[in-house]
């Protein structure tokens, strides 16, 4: 059963990650081994040959005695002439079989040699550092075959849930996310537009960002579920021209942003090898996945509102918000005056909840400074959302200004 977050990765960049350097097998045979030591005469063989040399003549004559004797002598002449060559020749046979016996343990040992020094630079090379190194140069090779976007302006509609979720992602990867970027389909007058566009023009790596909901807010149409053959054609479509893909739920990137930022960290550390990308994130928690629901399953989330009431994670359960950077004016040095330990515990948890995000919404903002402000367009946001949030804070305003009231930056 496929789960959210979705990952997929072209299969040219999953070879990478399993690529080991090429190298050429040891193509040297170890020195031959000297036999026997040779022979004056080598009996056997004379004998051999006398014992073929009669029934031989004997077919050749056919019976004619003059022709048997004449090639009977020429046959034993040629096996006496064969026994002196092989005395005659014997003190040289000798003396190359006893340079080869001497030669052999030096040429055995020099081999020996050569193949250690192969295998040891065999194994230097299989070496972490130089398989990353080989690794990451191939991964350039891929990526520089990545077919980028063509075009930008989308006049594709930007929801809430992308709006918010785009200010995490500039804060974790600045001057790296893209919007309303266009890919042209071809033989279709519309293009695709990537929610978010992740881009390293370093290593010309792309990922698409997908935030999926169940069902289209104001109609209650199925979509992105699971099969839906239009995602599963706009994926092949992205992972052809060698982008990556990462899927979210619409719930994971409003309730775990952090997570869902930490997720797309991995991935890059995965395809790249790089996990420096993942030190800021040693706080944030591993985004847990969600299964993906069908179409009927989507169609009875659009009856029930779904989209409407998503459960917002607890303080404890939730990464901790991130601070990227500590020069920014408004960081973590932000704290609650007062306590609400007489309040209900509801009003206590929304409180809460609205402080947290409140943290996340100024860390996000790095140039804004007047907190009035910036509080009035937090709520103004919220109050913009079709999330239960949001109606709490357009029915609830004065109750939700009450909450923020007591926030102050430390000098």
């Amino acid at each position: 059963m496929s789960q959210f977050p979705i990952v997929l990765i072209p299969p040219s960049i999953e070879r990478v990650r399993s690529a080991l350097p090429p190298r050429e097998p040891f193509a040297e045979t170890p020195p031959e081994k000297p036999g026997f030591a040779p022979q004056k005469l080598n009996t056997s063989v004379l004998a051999i040959e006398t014992v073929v040399a009669v029934p031989v003549v004997s077919i050749i004559s056919q019976g004619q005695s003059g022709l048997w004797w004449f090639l009977f002598l020429v046959a034993i002449g040629a096996i006496v002439t064969h026994a002196w060559h092989q005395l005659n020749t014997y003190p040289q046979r000798k003396l190359e079989h006893n340079r080869k016996v001497a030669a052999y343990p030096g040429n055995l040992e020099s081999y020996n040699r050569r193949k250690q020094e192969y295998e040891q630079i065999a194994k230097e090379a299989l070496s972490p550092e130089r398989v990353a190194e080989f690794r990451y140069k191939l991964l350039l090779q891929v990526l520089s075959q990545t077919v980028p976007h063509d075009g930008a302006g989308s006049l594709a509609t930007v929801g809430n849930a992308e709006a918010q979720f785009g200010r995490y992602l500039n804060c974790y990867f600045p001057n790296k996310i893209h919007k309303r970027l266009t890919l042209q389909i071809p033989d279709f007058e519309y293009p695709y537009t990537p929610d978010f566009a992740y881009i390293d023009r370093e290593l010309n790596l792309y990922i698409d960002i997908e935030l999926d909901e169940p069902y289209v807010y104001q109609t209650g149409e199925p979509t992105h579920y699971l099969g839906a053959w239009k995602d599963n054609n706009r994926d092949r479509f992205f992972i052809n021209r060698g982008w990556v893909v990462i899927r979210f739920s619409e719930e994971q990137v409003i309730c775990y942003p952090d997570s869902c930022c930490k997720t797309i960290a991995q991935v890059i550390a995965q395809i790249t090898g790089n996990e420096f990308i993942l030190k800021e994130f040693s706080s944030v928690l591993d985004l847990q996945p969600v299964r993906q629901w069908t179409e009927v399953e989507a169609a009875e989330m659009a009856a029930s509102r779904k989209r409407d009431n998503y459960q917002y994670p607890n303080p404890s359960s939730h990464s901790k918000p991130a601070v990227l950077d500590s020069t920014r004016p408004v960081s973590e040095e932000v704290v609650v005056r007062t306590s609400q330990k007489d309040a209900p515990q509801k009003t206590r948890k929304t409180s809460r909840s609205l402080r947290r995000n409140f943290h996340r919404f100024l860390t996000s903002q790095p140039d804004m400074t007047d907190l009035s402000e910036a509080k009035k367009i937090y709520l103004d946001n919220l109050a913009s959302q079709s999330t239960g949030r949001g109606k709490w804070v357009r029915n609830n305003r004065a109750k939700a200004e009450s909450f923020l009231k007591d926030w102050k930056i430390n000098d």
